[in-house]
């Protein structure tokens, strides 16, 4: 009886080897930009060209276009100019290939260990698009969401490192009291959290209506790093309140150092710029 056992634990463990073995990891492909720049260039084409020549085209189910900067620069030039990079790459792909999802998000500065700021240059390494092919639809999980929550379905298909704006979610005027109109919006996320449990978030705080040399430096102001962090863990205790394990929660605020947009010669962007994100640090 107890060789059968061993036996029988024996062929399981192969069977889930196999299995595990069977499936498909995803591929990639870096491709590296010099400063400043976005435009696609003949070394790029043949990168690609290569790349696609080496995968299987019928068998990918999901390619992620991902656009980066270094550090060199505003905030709000990098965020746009990661999105150009990003475009131009997606551009360049869906004129000359077909693939059954495609996506893409400029994604601003990579985060920077201390060594790099001492080059003046900027990180050539971090002036990049990455090109993520997927082999495995994502998965999806059967939700009741209202009509506002729905937006929130994007966030189990992030990669780590990418964001989600919390669109309906507000504050009193210069305080970090969430609105009651917010609750949906937090309900929603707490939701969505609860019925993927392998995600984990950081809960970003910013504000608006800063100071040019807050922008300039990136370096908060007291106040507003205070307002923007405060922000950031009334969303935090709203999700815990809820049930989400503080495990998988964490928060920070940025003051006004990364604005979307600048100068806030509008309402618009102000509101813009006055957000909560959603970081996936784990998913």
């Amino acid at each position: 009886m107890r060789y059968y056992k061993i036996v029988v634990f024996i062929c399981y463990y192969i069977s889930i080897s196999f299995a595990t073995a069977q499936v498909k990891k995803p591929d990639s492909l870096q491709l590296f930009f010099a400063s400043a720049k976005y435009n696609i260039t003949s070394t790029h084409k043949t990168q690609i060209e290569q790349f696609v020549k080496s995968i299987k085209l019928e068998e990918v189910r999901q390619i992620r276009i991902k656009g980066y900067t270094d550090f060199v620069g505003n905030h709000v030039y990098n965020n746009k100019l990661s999105k150009k990079r990003a475009k131009a790459v997606y551009t360049y792909i869906t004129n000359n290939y077909t693939f059954k999802a495609i996506a893409q998000q400029g994604l601003g500065e990579l985060e920077s260990n201390s060594t790099d700021t001492a080059f003046e240059e900027g990180n050539s390494k971090h002036r990049k698009v990455d090109i993520i092919l997927s082999y495995e639809p994502p998965k999806t999980v059967m939700l009741s969401l209202t009509r506002k929550q729905r937006y929130l379905n994007k966030l189990p298909k992030l990669s780590v490192g990418e964001k989600l704006r919390i669109q309906y979610t507000n504050f009193h005027i210069s305080t970090a009291t969430i609105t009651k109109a917010s609750t949906e919006d937090i309900e929603g996320i707490a939701k969505i959290l609860k019925a993927y449990p392998n995600i984990s978030v950081c809960i970003e705080g910013h504000v608006c209506c800063g100071d040019i040399e807050e922008y300039e430096t990136k370096t908060p102001n007291e106040e507003n790093l205070k307002l923007s962090k405060a922000r950031a863990k009334s969303v935090y205790d709203q999700l815990i309140k809820r049930g989400v394990k503080p495990s998988r929660l964490s928060y920070i605020g940025y003051g006004f150092t990364r604005p979307l947009d600048y100068p806030e010669s509008t309402i618009e962007i102000q509101k813009e710029n006055r957000r909560v994100e959603l970081k996936v640090v784990r998913n």
